[in-house]
C-alpha cells in the first residue's frame, strides 16, 4: 500500500510542471515586464513584491492549517488542488492583461491586487500539490522518490519557460526583441492551459492514503501547530535551506534576461544559459536519489554542496569567457542535485520529527513551508533586482548600461546563489536528524497502531 505508482509519479511531475511554468513566467519577467514592457520604475517593482510578500507569508501558514483540517473522501489536499487550479491560471493571466490606458499609479495599483490574487491561488495549489509527497505514502524511499520527481517537475518547467520565452516572445512580437504587451499575455494564456491540464491531470490519478483519518485523532489547534513548527529546530533548518535553494534559483531567472542583453551582449544566448544552469541537475538527479539512499540524503547533499564551489570558482574567474562560464555552470548543477532532489523529502522527516517530539500532527502546516519558501524567494528575488538595478542606475531600454549597473546584475545572477550555497552548507553541517528517523519511524509506527 505504501508503493505509489510509477504512473502516479509522473502525473505529479506534470502537475508540477505546469504550475512551474506559470510560477517561472512570473519569477523570471514580471519585473522585467513592468520595468521595460509597461513603464513601472524598477524600485516600484521591488517594493511592491516586498509589501506583497509580507501578506504572503501569512497566507502560506494558514492554508497548511486550512490544509490539516479538511476532512473529505478525496482527501486533504485533492480538494485544494481541484479548487485553486482555475483561480491560479486565470490570475496569472490578468497579471499581465494590464489595460493599455492605465496611467503610472493605476499600473501600479493593477500589478499589486493581480500579483497578490495570483499569489493567494498559488498558495493554496501549492502548499496542496507537495503536501501530496506525505500524505499518499509513509515509505522512506518512496517517500524520497516522490521529492525528487516532484523537484524534477519543478525544475523542467523552469528550464521549459526560460528556455523558450525569448523566442516565444520573439515570435508573438512579429519577429522583433521589442516585446509587446500582448506577447506576454498570450503566452500566459497558452501556459495556463497547460498548467490546468497537469492540475487536472495530478487531482485524477492520486489517491490519499485511505486510513490516514484513522492516525491521528485529536484536533490541534492552530496556534498549537504554529508554535510546534517554530520549536522544531529540523523545520526551520529545512524552511532556510527551501529559501535558499529558490532564492538562488529565482534571482537568476530573474536577472537571465539582463544577463542575455547587457552583459552577454546577446539575448540569444539565455537558452544556453538556462540549459547549461539546469539540464544537468535534472539527468543527475536519478543518481542522486541512488547516492542519497545509500550514504543517506545529509551526507548527499552535503558533499554535493561543497562541490558546487568548484563551480562558482571558474564562474567568477570568466564572467566574459563564456565555454568555461558554461563549465562552472555545468558543474554546479550536478553537484546540486542532491539537496534539489531531496527537498521535499526533508521537510517530510521534520514534519514526522515534530509528531514524534511534539505530539502535534501538522503535515499541511509542515509542507506550507515549500510555498512560503519559493513565493517569498520569488518575492525577495524581484526586491533584489528592483532594488540592484534601481541603485546601481540600470536604464530601462539603453544600448548598454554603466560598469555598476553591469556589476549588479553579475551579482544577481551568480552572487545571490553563491552567497544561498553558503548557508546551506552551514544548514547541513548542523543538520543531524537522518540517523533518528528509523528511530521515529518505528515509534510512531508503534503509537498508531495501539491507537
Amino acid at each position: 500500500m505504501d508503493v505509489v505508482k510509477k504512473g502516479t509519479k509522473f502525473s505529479i511531475l506534470f502537475g508540477l510542471l505546469g504550475q512551474s511554468l506559470l510560477t517561472g513566467l512570473v519569477a523570471g519577467y514580471i519585473t522585467y515586464f513592468g520595468t521595460d514592457i509597461v513603464g513601472v520604475s524598477a524600485l516600484a517593482m521591488g517594493n511592491i513584491l516586498l509589501i506583497s510578500r509580507i501578506f504572503d507569508g501569512v497566507t502560506d501558514l494558514m492554508m497548511g492549517a486550512v490544509i490539516d483540517k479538511t476532512k473529505s473522501k478525496k482527501g486533504k489536499a485533492r480538494p485544494w488542488i481541484f479548487r485553486a487550479m482555475i483561480p491560479f491560471a486565470l490570475f496569472t493571466i490578468l497579471l499581465f492583461a494590464l489595460p493599455v490606458n492605465f496611467g503610472a499609479g493605476a499600473k501600479i495599483v493593477w500589478i499589486f491586487v493581480m500579483y497578490n490574487l495570483y499569489a493567494i491561488a498559488y498558495t493554496a495549489l501549492g502548499c496542496a500539490m507537495n503536501t501530496l509527497n506525505i500524505r499518499l505514502t509513509r515509505n522512506e524511499k518512496e517517500i524520497n522518490s516522490l521529492s525528487t520527481f516532484m523537484m524534477f517537475g519543478m525544475i523542467l518547467g523552469n528550464v521549459v519557460i526560460n528556455a523558450s520565452a525569448v523566442g516565444i516572445l520573439t515570435a508573438l512580437s512579429g519577429g522583433s526583441s521589442n516585446y509587446t504587451q500582448s506577447a506576454f499575455v498570450i503566452m500566459a494564456i497558452i501556459l495556463s492551459v497547460v498548467s490546468l491540464l497537469g492540475s487536472i491531470l495530478t487531482y485524477v490519478t492520486t489517491k490519499e492514503i485511505p486510513d490516514e483519518e484513522k492516525r491521528v485523532e485529536q484536533k490541534e489547534s492552530t496556534l498549537k501547530s504554529v508554535s510546534a513548527l517554530l520549536k522544531n529546530k529540523y523545520w526551520m533548518m529545512q524552511l532556510l535551506n527551501t529559501v535558499c535553494i529558490y532564492l538562488g534559483l529565482n534571482c537568476r531567472l530573474a536577472a537571465m534576461i539582463y544577463y542575455g542583453l547587457y552583459v552577454l551582449k546577446n539575448p540569444g544566448l539565455i537558452p544556453v544559459l538556462v540549459i547549461a544552469d539546469n539540464v544537468p541537475s535534472l539527468i543527475a538527479m536519478p543518481f542522486a536519489l541512488g547516492i542519497s539512499n545509500k550514504i543517506g540524503k545529509r551526507k548527499a547533499s552535503l558533499i554535493g554542496l561543497c562541490c558546487t564551489m568548484i563551480g562558482f570558482a571558474l564562474m567568477f574567474l570568466n564572467i566574459y569567457n563564456l565555454p568555461i562560464f558554461i563549465l562552472g555552470l555545468v558543474i554546479k548543477g550536478i553537484c546540486f542535485a542532491p539537496v534539489q532532489g531531496a527537498g521535499n523529502a526533508f521537510v517530510a522527516d521534520s514534519a514526522l520529527y515534530g509528531e514524534w517530539k511534539f505530539g502535534v500532527k501538522s503535515e499541511g502546516m509542515a509542507y506550507s513551508a515549500i510555498s512560503f519558501a519559493n513565493k517569498v524567494s520569488s518575492g525577495l528575488s524581484g526586491v533584489l533586482v528592483g532594488w540592484v538595478l534601481g541603485l546601481t542606475g540600470y536604464v530601462a531600454n539603453a544600448a548598454t548600461q554603466t560598469p555598476a549597473a553591469t556589476n549588479g546584475i553579475i551579482f544577481l545572477y551568480i552572487g545571490v546563489t553563491f552567497i544561498c550555497t553558503v548557508v546551506q552548507i552551514i544548514i547541513f553541517v548542523l543538520y543531524n536528524l537522518d540517523g533518528k528517523m528509523p528511530e521515529i519511524r518505528n515509534a510512531l509506527a508503534v503509537k498508531n497502531t495501539e491507537k
